[in-house]
């Protein structure tokens, strides 16, 4: 059966207002009520409110990430960056020195580093041509190559990644409850507040391989808030004189997600400061408990109930720089053997060549200047997960 979030939140207001919008009367209030001159007494007797702490214990199903921008870098960018490598050699490396390029790109480029770098691991393993200035990027990539084996059209977010949330959370909480009928079966109970809970988000997934984990397998990538406001109506079992009292009820989430931060060790991965928000979203589900009386004004409930949350978070990923010491170059790749199909093998080979280091670096910075921009732009990934919340609440309450 599907829910349709309108009729849930139309649905969580009338409950809720059930709970807290009680009709004035003429009566007089009782001594030491907490309730003005006028209100009911039968209605006040039907009132109680509840203190006590509520745990939730999670369990994540999550797709793949996915790019929402498209890849960071492309292959015809990354053709556009060979290309002008080339055209810098040329054009640094001439009697008479260089006459398009400046001094700088020459020393950078050019003269800090072998440059036979770009052809080892350039054209010819990546793409499959036989000339790194030339890369074949208009006919289909050899399969021998990188590009060939992965089937990819750029460089962007690794395949396989998924996410977790943090397995168990927690927040004091104040409910309210309003028996339905004189008889006390049927029972309305609104938690009217509780303090955001710090929810932790978690990297997972493997490499290509399909053995080995990727980058951010078990590593704290963010962390968001959720207020989750929750009302249950329940039906309670034997009769209200009795001492011990279970009851069945199903209950709705709406919740409210904020606050949202990456971590500095994500924002490194992905390649610049990254901002994470998540979709707030209803969940429906059943609960048990069982109330226990103290005396005529306390009793002991303690309540298990199971919620499924849906929602979607958004990466948004500015000044994207990813260089040669970026963990994310790592997970791009076909196979985890040490050949031209897999990307960190290749990177490897082009940093051995150029010497010095930095191979990657002066790569993606000449992708850059192919673009355009001072570094690759701005990227929006999504994430879509299902959270399945087993929702535990202690609690002792008094009647009014």
């Amino acid at each position: 059966m599907r829910f349709r979030p309108d009729g849930l939140k139309a649905a969580a207001a009338l409950l809720i207002a059930a709970c807290t919008a009680l009709p004035t009367l003429n009566a007089h209030a009782q001594a030491n009520s907490i309730f003005p001159t006028g209100w009911d007494s039968n209605v006040r007797s039907r009132l109680f409110m509840r203190i006590g702490y509520t745990s939730a214990f999670t369990k994540t199903k999550s797709e793949e990430a996915r790019d929402i921008t498209g890849d960071v870098v492309t292959r015809a960018q990354l053709k556009g960056a060979f290309k002008l490598a080339d055209a810098m050699i040329n054009d640094c490396t001439a009697v008479g020195g260089p006459t398009t390029y400046s001094a700088a790109d020459c020393d950078r480029y050019v003269n800090s580093g072998d440059f036979s770098a770009y052809e080892l691991a350039g054209a010819g393993p990546l793409f499959g041509s036989t000339s790194y200035s030339d890369p074949n990027l208009d006919a289909e990539p050899d399969s021998d190559s990188f590009f060939g084996a992965t089937g990819l059209k750029g460089l962007g977010i690794p395949p396989g990644i998924t996410a977790r949330a943090q397995r168990q959370i927690g927040t004091p909480t104040l409910s309210v409850g309003y028996w339905i009928d004189e008889d006390r079966k049927w029972l309305l109970e609104g938690f009217l507040l509780a303090a955001p809970m710090s929810i932790k988000i978690y990297g997972g997934g493997l490499r290509a391989d399909g053995v080995t984990p990727n980058g951010l397998n078990g590593r704290h990538l963010a962390t968001t808030k959720l207020l989750p406001p929750l009302v249950i109506g329940s039906y309670n079992f034997g009769a209200k004189e009795n001492l011990v009292r279970p009851y069945v009820g199903v209950g709705a989430m709406y919740a409210v997600f904020f606050g949202g931060k990456s971590t500095s060790f994500f924002d490194e991965y992905q390649g610049g400061k990254t901002t994470v928000t998540t979709r707030n979203t209803f969940g429906v589900g059943p609960f048990v408990g069982l109330q226990t009386h103290l005396d005529d004004e306390w009793h002991v409930n303690v309540s298990v109930g199971r919620i499924g949350l849906r929602t979607t978070s958004r990466l948004v990923t500015s000044n994207t720089n990813i260089n040669s010491d970026s963990a994310v170059l790592k997970d791009i790749s076909a196979t985890n053997d040490e050949s031209q199909r897999d990307f960190t093998n290749l990177l490897n080979l082009g940093e051995s060549a150029w010497g010095s280091g930095g191979f990657t670096t002066r790569i993606m910075e000449l992708a850059a200047r192919v673009k355009g921009l001072p570094n690759q732009g701005t990227f929006v990934r999504e994430q879509k997960m299902k959270i399945t919340n087993t929702i535990v609440t202690v609690s002792v309450g008094r009647s009014f």
